[in-house]
């Protein structure tokens, strides 16, 4: 075959595939949809019962929603567990609003925080709470849990921008809101700087707490935090503005099982809070009985499959069993008794005195104190001893009480009416 016959070939090959309709790809082989499967809580605090929240959404960050609890598989550190309870449409969100109001907010940034935290509000359920808690050089709870929507706008309307910024003592505010709020908790912070305790703020101090005690708090109350980082990065060149560290935000989201996201317009904050407001509300709920039911602090690994879908492993601490470094009040009050159980004998030995040196009390059953026959003496009759004397000498191997005379079992070593101990019967007079 030569050059010219290859190349009409291939030509010819080329226009077939011009004109040829498309092949559909059959429905079986289609590839699957790209999904996020995220555990966004654990709860323990039904403990052995364990409820776990799943977020499940699309390659575009939307819910994913009508999956059914027969697509769902669990297992604890392996064991395959059955679930006593599904949701698949979510359940009641306890919310934490924390937005930064320091100076450097001030109007653009501001308006678009409060825009946002209506929306958010806005969007509640019948059963929903949410918080607000606004900081500058000291964080201040606004409005606590509550279902009323028009009292929340009121207290973000009357927010107004000044003073420093005390991130972390906000989150622990934060926290504090929620630990004893019931369901899915959210606490959402906002802000658009950095903690005045780790740059100079000039006159405005920061947070009383580290970003490490602000993450060890939450995490204690196994409360997720989702935070958005608004406007300049302190990277940028091109501002002025000290702007977010990123790698903290970053880490208070990652080290708390929360999420982080970047607004760099505050334009953007309302979608940004009615997206995060819907993927919440869509969640699935999974509640079962841990195979493990002990409290013995240790980690569990949870995973979960989802038929068709995909997986996604997360974990919890059994933290029931009591945390002694973590609580050294509650430690040194458990310890005290272990302590003195250890030295109760010693105590015990020391301070209160054996039978044999204590006088018996009165008893019917005691006899008046008397003293013990003298075996040398002699018998009228035979003339012999005591000790010599067949029927006297079992009287005397029998033995008296040397506390209180009277008559003891054979080799006995303590005495059955008073208690003292006696001599070494083999040996007369020696010790016990």
């Amino acid at each position: 075959m030569n050059v010219m016959t290859r190349l009409l070939l291939i030509l010819g090959a080329a226009a077939l595939l011009l004109v040829l309709p498309a092949v559909p790809t059959p429905a079986g082989a289609q590839q699957a949809p790209v999904t996020d499967i995220r555990v966004t809580q654990v709860d323990t605090s039904n403990y052995p019962h364990i409820t776990v929240y799943v977020s499940v959404t699309d390659a575009s960050g939307q819910p994913i929603v009508g999956l059914q609890q027969r697509q769902f598989a669990l297992t604890e550190d392996g064991t395959p567990v059955q679930l006593l309870d599904f949701s698949g449409g979510g359940g009641q969100v306890s919310t934490a609003l924390v937005l930064d109001r320091s100076g450097s907010m001030a109007e653009d940034k501001l308006e678009g925080a409060q825009e946002a935290a209506r929306t958010f509000v806005e969007q509640m359920r019948s059963g929903d709470q949410t918080a607000l808690i606004a900081f500058d050089e000291s964080p201040q709870l606004l409005q606590p849990l509550t279902g009323d929507q028009a009292s929340l706008e009121r207290s973000i309307n009357r927010i107004a921008a000044d003073g420093g910024t005390a991130l972390y003592d906000s989150i622990v505010d934060g926290v504090d809101a929620l630990k004893d709020a019931s369901g899915r908790r959210v606490l959402l912070l906002l802000t658009d700087g950095q903690d005045c305790r780790d740059i100079d703020c000039g006159s405005f101090a920061g947070s009383q707490a580290s970003l490490r005690q602000a993450i060890d708090y939450a995490n204690r109350y196994e409360q997720p935090i989702y935070v958005v980082g608004l406007g300049a990065r302190s990277t940028d060149r091109d501002t002025r503005e000290q702007g977010i560290d990123e790698a903290r935000l970053q880490r208070l989201s990652v080290e708390t099982y929360g999420d982080y996201f970047y607004a760099p317009d505050a334009a953007e904050l309302a979608d940004l809070y009615a997206g995060l407001a819907g993927v919440v509300q869509e969640e699935y709920v999974l509640t079962y009985e841990s195979p493990r039911p002990f409290y013995d602090g240790t980690h569990r690994d949870i995973r979960i499959q989802i038929a068709e879908v995909g997986s996604s492993n997360a974990s919890y601490l059994e933290h029931h069993l009591i945390n002694v470094q973590s609580q050294p009040l509650v430690g040194l009050t458990l310890l005290v008794p272990l302590v003195l159980l250890l030295f109760a004998p010693m105590l015990a030995h020391r301070f209160v005195r054996p039978a044999s040196s204590r006088l018996p009390t009165t008893s019917t059953r005691i006899s008046p104190i008397v003293s013990p026959p003298d075996p040398e003496e002699r018998a009228p009759a035979t003339g012999k001893t005591l000790l010599q004397s067949a029927t006297t000498l079992e009287e005397y191997q029998g033995r008296y009480c040397a506390m209180c005379g009277n008559p003891l079992r054979p080799s006995a070593r303590y005495c059955g009416t008073c208690g003292a101990v006696q001599p070494n019967p083999t040996q007369p007079g020696g010790d016990a």
